[in-house]
């Protein structure tokens, strides 16, 4: 009787888990890695560019983790914990009768996934499970013979007579394989991705962004093509007195105007001069607002 429940592969199952564990925690502690590195080589003129690729990372890499984890990790760590229980599953019960392998598979919650077969000893049918692993292991439908089970799993078969059909089993056709895959991936991708998403969102407001006290705020009355741009130029200008310097156009606060209210710069056509006076300091010597004229044509 060939058996498939031995000592060496319950040792290389552990170590094949182990193995499957250590690649998955690199995978994290890279990832992890690479977002921080990402996040501080960011400044003010790459802050876009930083974020698309911090966040690209954050998806992509977290992809891989979430693959590794479903079509490595955890059916290894099933295999193993399948394997090691039914070694300490006490003494084989064996049986003799006829095999018959039922159509698909299905997985047993946090365990392997399994092929249901019956064998009909003759004065009873009994139903036991073949795990997907040992799917080319099993004989022809209609073949006689005599198994060894631990807890109703086949772990050892001998055949006596072969059936009609001697050819050897095939494993499901690759198609069923990479729809089944994508069918536990999908949902799993599309959540981490709308986390990643926010996640880096919320770490990049932090990083690129400081209290209104260590920041000159500056909002343009036009189009600003080059926001970033001017405003790495006018830190560099400042030679450290601020943190940092935050340019937008009008728009950006089109739902509230407080946060316009609250700017340190504005940048105005002259035409609006009127209308926004009053948020204007005066100058030295002047009672009333006036602005500083930049450009005379």
């Amino acid at each position: 009787m060939e058996t498939f429940l031995t000592e060496a592969g319950v040792r290389e199952s552990t170590e094949k888990a182990r193995r499957r564990t250590r690649v998955f925690g690199g995978l994290i502690i890279f990832a992890l890695g690479l977002f921080t590195v990402l996040c501080l080589l960011v400044r003010t003129g790459n802050a876009r560019i930083m974020l698309y690729a911090a966040g690209g990372t954050a998806v992509l890499l977290g992809w891989a983790a979430i693959a590794w984890w479903m079509f490595a990790l955890e059916p290894a760590r099933a295999e193993e914990q399948h394997r090691t229980g039914l070694k300490a599953a006490g003494e084989p019960s064996v049986y003799e009768g006829v095999f018959t392998l039922r159509e698909g598979s299905f997985r047993i919650p946090k365990s392997v996934r399994i092929y249901k077969v019956s064998l009909d000893t003759g004065e009873d049918t009994l139903s036991l499970n073949l795990a997907e692993s040992l799917l080319e292991k099993a004989p022809a439908d209609g073949s006689r013979v005599r198994v060894q089970t631990l807890r109703k799993f086949i772990t050892g078969i001998e055949v006596l007579t072969p059936g009609p059909d001697a050819a050897p089993r095939r494993r499901p056709s690759r198609g069923k394989a990479v729809f089944r895959a994508l069918s536990r991936l999908f949902p799993a991708a599309v959540i981490w991705a709308m986390v990643a998403v926010m996640l880096t969102g919320f770490v990049f407001t932090r990083i690129t962004d400081t209290d209104p006290a260590h920041k000159i705020t500056v909002y343009v009355w036009c189009e600003v093509r080059n926001a970033p741009e001017l405003a790495e130029r006018l830190e560099r200008e400042l030679d450290g007195a601020v943190r940092m310097v935050k340019v937008h156009p009008f728009g950006y606060a089109m739902f509230g105007s407080e946060a316009i209210r609250t700017a340190d710069l504005y940048i105005v056509p002259d035409s609006q001069k009127e209308e926004y006076r009053d948020w204007f300091a005066p100058e030295d010597g002047e009672a009333e607002a006036s602005g500083i004229p930049v450009y005379d044509p």
